[in-house]
């Protein structure tokens, strides 16, 4: 994730501005001059700058269009594709190398006016143009395909164009503010809920958040936070986003809002709510940002007491069979993310339960095949793994695993031919590049893998120094 993830929803790029223009003049130019409607763009010209990342004594330069990366006697140029985000806060970059889209390790920080590592990128030892870009990631920046990114257009809020398109009018266009409270809330959520994982299934897809508030704020948790409020929870559904956001048209007068329901609040002089009850934040995964707490808090934050958080479904789902299934696998993913055992097991436990339900769902059986895995159940591990693989043979990144339990159970074969699958099926994947050198018995064999790496990543610093044995894979 750049800057939060969410489902990509591939839709043609129809509401541009020179077709939304006629109807919706005012809206429309807002809308482009506004954070959402610059959320990608064409790459920004830079004089000049450079900086350096100590942790992994790496060199980065930034010129015209191109940025350099050097280490170790090592370098790299790569032309920006792309610039993302609207630089209110900072700007992102994307390169392209082929087929694939990667994240840029630099960043430019707005507030400090400052050139850094992105986030994501401070604590990496030796960090490279390596970081794919999904349509996951793009989803809240982008509409268009992965060749054309262009800004989100009007119909990630305001859904399927093409009959308005026709004949204009209310009735075959989504306007947010005339949905029901928890469908209006979904329009924003795509974008400004984080979540802690996000889990698919046959029909949806269900997000899963800890049941009390995080000790941390992170760049999208505004829909978490501002759940949180004791005024949201007053409100009855009537403060959302679009009570102080206005993505197109005037700015709200956030201050009116806040004194609609706090008219006799008494603060002598002071006249802005905000500063005190919505102050600005370090993010844990935003670089040099502050962003806005919308906890909405009538005092400073308190860390909370230190009891083991678990994991609740932001929206519930009817069937409670796959309430459990999509809480076992979240809590399965979050565990091994945050090194939690007794999500892992909470996450097995529910699994488990319902394993009669989908003995060939692909998720489940690796979701558990991989706590075994952990518990060093190898054979057991081994087997869910092969079932996940038969029941999902197109998925590189389910080949990969299972190469790593058939290595764990002494079956170095069976792991490299895996290894050959996943590569086949993403040949850019490269962590499978990595983990089949490892597998690899002579230096030539790993020498060989590497080479093959570079073939489709000729630049790459991480294949370039394992070659040189200074960064084992």
């Amino acid at each position: 994730m750049i800057w939060g993830v969410l489902i990509f929803i591939a839709v043609p790029s129809v509401w541009a501005a020179s077709v939304c223009l006629p109807c919706h003049p005012k809206q429309t130019e807002a809308y482009y001059r506004s954070p959402m409607g610059n959320a990608i763009g064409p790459a920004t010209v830079v004089p000049k700058a450079e900086f350096s990342h100590a942790k992994s004594k790496t060199s980065f330069g930034v010129e015209g269009r191109v940025q350099r990366i050097e280490r170790g006697g090592l370098s790299a140029e790569y032309p920006v594709a792309y610039r993302i985000g609207s630089g209110s806060h900072a700007e992102g970059f994307l390169v392209r190398v082929g087929e694939w889209l990667f994240q840029s390790p630099v960043a430019k920080y707005k507030r400090m006016d400052l050139w850094d590592v992105a986030p994501g990128y401070e604590a990496m030892t030796h960090p490279d143009f390596n970081r794919r870009v999904s349509g996951e990631c793009l989803a809240c920046h982008s509409s268009g395909s992965m060749e054309k990114l262009e800004p989100i257009s009007c119909e990630q809020c305001h859904g399927p164009s093409q009959a308005h398109l026709l004949k204009p009018g209310r009735g075959n266009i989504q306007n947010p503010v005339r949905l029901g409270v928890e469908a209006r809330d979904a329009v924003c959520e795509r974008c400004h809920l984080t979540g802690e994982a996000r889990i698919g299934y046959a029909g949806g897809e269900s997000v899963a958040v800890y049941d009390r508030p995080r000790e941390d704020l992170r760049v999208v948790s505004h829909v978490e936070q501002l759940a949180l409020s004791e005024c949201a929870r007053q409100s009855a559904g009537k403060l959302w986003c679009g009570s102080c956001h206005q993505p197109h048209g005037e700015k709200i007068d956030v201050d009116a809002t806040c004194r609609s329901c706090h008219a006799s609040a008494a603060h002598g002089d002071r006249k802005e709510c905000v500063g005190c009850h919505m102050p600005k934040r370090d993010a844990v995964d935003g670089g040099h940002t502050a962003f806005t707490d919308h906890r909405i808090q009538r005092e400073a934050a308190k860390v909370p007491a230190k009891i083991q958080a678990r994991l609740r479904l932001w929206r519930e789902v009817g069937d409670a069979a796959l309430r459990e299934r999509n809480l076992g696998l979240a809590s399965i993913q979050v565990g091994e993310r945050d090194g939690v055992p007794e999500l892992i097991n909470d996450g097995y436990r529910r699994l488990a339960a319902v394993f009669s339900r989908w003995p060939r769902d692909a998720d489940v059986l690796s979701g558990l095949g991989m706590v075994l895995f952990l518990k060093d159940q190898k054979k057991d591990a081994v087997k869910l793994l092969e079932a996940a693989v038969q029941a999902r043979p197109g998925d590189a990144a389910l080949h990969e695993k299972l190469a790593l339990v058939r290595r764990a159970d002494a079956n170095l074969p069976g792991a490299m031919a895996s290894l050959e699958r996943s590569i086949a099926l993403d040949p850019g994947r490269e962590s499978a590049y990595f983990f089949l050198a490892e597998c690899q018995a002579t230096a030539a064999g790993r020498e060989q893998v590497l080479k093959r790496l570079l073939r489709v990543f000729p630049q790459s610093l991480l294949a370039r120094e394992a070659l040189q044995g200074s960064a084992r894979p």
